[in-house]
């Protein structure tokens, strides 16, 4: 398994506009699979994905 890194933006509800750039870390065994896990943590409300990428 490889480790990928998420960039993503998160807005509170009642924010103008969105929160800094922040990372979270996943495993996966390619980066299809990483993007299919991220489509699945990206179906929370406000949350702007910005980039995959391997670590």
């Amino acid at each position: 398994m490889n480790m990928y890194i998420i960039l993503y933006k998160h807005q509170n509800e009642g924010d103008k506009k969105h929160g800094p750039i922040r990372q979270y870390r996943i495993y996966a065994n390619n980066l299809a699979e990483a993007q299919r896990t991220v489509e699945g943590y990206a179906n929370y409300p406000n949350i702007e994905i910005i980039d995959i990428q391997p670590a």
